[in-house]
């Protein structure tokens, strides 16, 4: 279509040195650039064939003006301004779109890099760096927040006696308990190989220690089935703590931490808080 149109209304004319670039320029961003310079080097190598036929009077020059229309001013022609139109709009259109099917897939695959560099690939709850800007976002609201822990009791052992396979298994099902089990204004993430991590805001800490008991519960009634029907008993161990007393978020976890590892300490599937004297 390049080389016919261009032929017709001038292989010299703005419309066509426009076509040209604009053809290449789309064509090389959209597709693979190796089958588009070969069709650019034949097109090109084609033009030049034809402007040299056109310089030496082989060829007629626009043969779709007539040498009448050619005497008239070319601004003032109709028939020499709709041809030019005829030419360009339809290759303009074809620019627009497929400069907007460009946009579309960069910004969808934008999109698709955010929620990759967001996300667990595993649980697709939040990764921990993504968590932890969403919990700075809460911290500068200067609201009370709780941080509830969780690891997952005897992880190692599932692994070694069942598999890679049903321990991914395990996170899974306990990463779906976990969403469903929260509010959504609530953060859940994956927060280290068998942890993970629930940021809560405005919830105080009696508030923060039921919605634990609650997942600590429907993890207790989890079970996996292995390849051969064996049915594996999932639990969890909690630990607690809120900003109310502490302003860094360092701290607050590493309260969280700590009453993870007295809830670990004293027997595992339990939930524990920051400031607690007895094990509950």
């Amino acid at each position: 279509m390049f080389i016919s149109d261009g032929f017709l209304v001038g292989i010299y004319s703005p419309a066509t040195i426009f076509a040209f670039v604009s053809i290449s320029g789309i064509g090389i961003i959209l597709f693979n650039r190796k089958f588009i310079y070969i069709h650019l080097f034949n097109a090109f190598s084609i033009a030049i064939i034809l402007m040299y036929c056109t310089y030496k009077n082989l060829v007629p020059y626009a043969p779709i003006f007539s040498q009448t229309l050619l005497e008239h001013d070319p601004q003032k022609n109709l028939f020499w301004v709709l041809s030019m139109a005829y030419f360009i709009i339809p290759i303009l259109i074809a620019c627009l779109v497929l400069c907007e099917v460009l946009l579309s897939q960069w910004r969808h695959r934008e999109s698709l890099i955010q929620i990759l560099s967001q996300t667990d690939p595993l649980t697709n709850l939040y990764n921990r760096r993504s968590f932890n800007e969403k919990l700075s976002l809460i911290q500068n609201t200067h609201t009370q927040y709780a941080i509830i822990l969780i690891d997952i009791d005897h992880f190692k052992m599932i692994n070694d006696d069942f598999g890679h396979h049903i321990g991914d298994e395990a996170l899974k099902a306990i990463a779906q308990l976990l969403s469903t089990l929260v509010r959504s204004s609530d953060i859940v993430a994956r927060y280290g190989g068998e942890e993970f991590i629930i940021a809560m805001p405005e919830t105080s800490l009696t508030i923060a220690r039921e919605v634990a008991e609650r997942c600590r519960l429907a993890i207790q009634n989890q079970t996996l089935e292995t390849l051969t029907q064996k049915k594996i008993n999932l639990t969890a161990s909690f630990g607690v703590a809120t900003s109310e007393d502490e302003t860094q978020i360092n701290k607050i976890i590493h309260h969280a931490d700590q009453a993870l590892y007295r809830a670990k300490a004293y027997g595992r599937n339990q939930v524990h808080f920051h400031g607690e004297t007895n094990h509950s």
